[in-house]
């Protein structure tokens, strides 16, 4: 039996194309079918998810997925000729193993959850002065050195959104759902394996994964930074595979991407407008010192991970936008953050997005739409923007005091000027990269 099985993993190996080991250098937020990624046991990243975003990235690449990497149309479908096994290499660390009282009202809860959050930027950024109203509370929450990687989550944006809870939900299982539900910590370890008879194909796939866990990330919030994971060491690979790029900026993007991708005969270019398409290099911003835009009148340099996920976090806020310009009451109408994707709704106000059935003449609301930017840290702190232009635009309307859809807004620019409105999503999305790049500089 033992030669049986000998001899078939000799013929695998045959087919061996890569072989390289990455590592997270961002907090990976993963999650079985619950959301959770500690419970009841740790979830590592899957085949599946790689599989899956690198063949989304090909799309935006080429134009199109060549059938080679399987399709399902109708009732003819193609089986993949590449072949994924994902494999952890160490154990994944949890930012925190237990959570503090917070007691039982929704208010007291609220207040603490705020005050959690100060203490959390206390610790992330040099020279932050927390909130007069939370001073007592957060120098108590200080004391308890245990919750310090909690108070750091909890100054990320997408992480304070998962600690609000629902409604129905007690402050006491919010904090359970938490412990259960938070990322991974940096450093976990995987070893990818690629198998292919199709060596074209192959080199195809594996360079656009390469860029894929690199710049786009897999798991949950990886537009938002989370999931990113570095090539540390290549154990094998074909002739045609990049494993030494950095990627690192918009040149060396732009090079991999013209000798890698372009150069490979399974990459012929389709035009497809209405799906997103990977920017070239003059397109990409690289943002490098980061801060961070908490407060109107000044920044706090970023120096740890988690403070570049929190920078990120604040400059997509409507708030912040408002705040830049001293519009701290007023409407918001002017702002476009839909461009950065949906929903964003809140009480009833905020953005809600229609798809338009030219057979029954009538709209469906659209519950998500995906960010036509990506928001990507580097391994050295800075933050790279990658705008994913594509002509998909339907109907999108700000509820305020009435429905009013975007393309007829005004909209601001950092320089708190408004812009007259404008049908092209181009020109919106170049105006979201202007105030991103505004509030992530120092």
């Amino acid at each position: 039996m033992s030669d049986i099985v000998a001899i078939a993993d000799k013929l695998v190996q045959q087919y061996l194309v890569f072989e390289g080991e990455f590592e997270a250098f961002t907090p990976w937020w993963g999650g079985n079918e619950f959301g959770y990624t500690f419970h009841p046991q740790p979830h590592y990243p899957e085949a599946k998810e790689i599989i899956g975003k690198t063949k989304w990235a090909i799309r935006t690449l080429c134009g199109h997925v060549p059938k080679e990497l399987g399709f399902s149309e109708g009732e003819k479908a193609s089986a993949s000729q590449v072949k994924v096994i994902v494999e952890r290499l160490n154990e994944g660390v949890r930012y925190f193993n237990s959570v503090p009282p917070v007691g039982s009202s929704r208010d007291d809860y609220s207040t603490r959850l705020n005050a959690m959050r100060e203490a959390g930027r206390m610790l992330l950024f040099k020279g932050y002065t927390p909130s007069r109203k939370y001073d007592n509370l957060v120098n108590k929450l200080l004391q308890n050195k245990e919750f310090y990687e909690l108070y750091k989550l909890l100054a990320i944006p997408r992480f304070y959104l998962r600690a609000m809870g629902s409604n129905d939900m007690s402050p006491s299982q919010i904090m359970q759902e938490l412990l259960k539900s938070q990322p991974m910590k940096p450093g976990l370890r995987i070893r990818v394996k690629v198998y292919s008879k199709n060596k074209e194909i192959s080199k195809l796939f594996v360079n656009a994964m390469l860029l894929t866990l690199k710049l786009l990330g897999i798991g949950s919030a990886a537009n938002r930074g989370f999931g990113r994971f570095r090539l540390v060491k290549v154990n094998y690979a074909i002739e045609g595979i990049d494993g030494k790029a950095e990627l690192s900026n918009p040149k060396e993007i732009d090079d991999f991407i013209s000798e890698r991708i372009n150069k490979n005969v399974k990459c012929e270019k389709v035009n497809d407008e209405r799906f997103p398409r990977f920017p070239p290099g003059h397109e990409i911003r690289l943002i490098k010192p980061v801060c961070a835009p908490i407060d109107i009148k000044k920044k706090y340099n970023v120096n740890s991970v988690e403070g570049v996920l929190s920078a990120i976090g604040l400059a997509t806020l409507k708030s912040t936008w408002k705040a830049h310009c001293g519009n701290l009451r007023g409407s918001g109408r002017e702002y476009h953050t839909w461009v950065l994707g949906l929903p964003r709704k809140v009480k009833g106000k905020g953005y809600v997005g229609y798809v338009i059935d030219p057979v029954k003449r009538s709209r469906a609301e659209i519950n998500r739409r995906q960010s036509y930017i990506v928001i990507s840290p580097t391994v050295d702190n800075g933050v790279l923007l990658l705008p994913f232009f594509a002509n998909d635009y339907h109907p999108i309307y700000h509820k305020d005091h009435g429905e009013v859809e975007v393309i007829e807004i005004k909209r601001f620019t950092p320089t708190c000027k408004p812009m007259q409105p404008s049908p092209s999503v181009a020109d919106h999305v170049n105006t979201a990269l202007d105030w991103l790049e505004e509030l992530l500089s120092c």
